[in-house]
């Protein structure tokens, strides 16, 4: 217990914690939309359980070609490993996530030489 403070009583008086509420006053904006800006379901990314399988595969199938190329130091696989990993990251559409990963993929056997 808090010293000079009676049994039961709360530890900040209901007159300061009324004060501490600040009310806005006329002709001052607030910023009171910005967080409802920002908490939009728009601006969040949705991912779908096929979208999250699909960077799964492509982005194993990615670091397996980013360590190969690392190691061999070959920059082609390496280079387009590390786009397989990173591309699931700003694709939502299932259907461009694996068109574009099935690329990718067709592009490591390909172009190697």
């Amino acid at each position: 217990m808090a010293p000079g403070r009676k049994k039961g009583q709360p530890l900040v008086s209901v007159r300061t914690a009324r004060c501490a509420i600040r009310t806005p006053q006329r002709g001052v904006p607030t910023n009171a939309g910005t967080g409802v800006k920002l908490a939009r379901k728009d601006a969040v990314p949705v991912f779908s359980g096929l979208n999250l399988v699909g960077g799964l595969v492509f982005g194993s199938i990615g670091f397996v070609a980013f360590v190969y190329g690392k190691r061999m130091h070959v920059w082609k696989p390496m280079f387009l490993g590390l786009a397989l990993m990173v591309y699931p990251y700003f694709v939502e559409n299932d259907i461009a996530m694996f068109a574009i990963g099935v690329l990718g993929t067709a592009a490591l056997f390909l172009f190697r030489d």
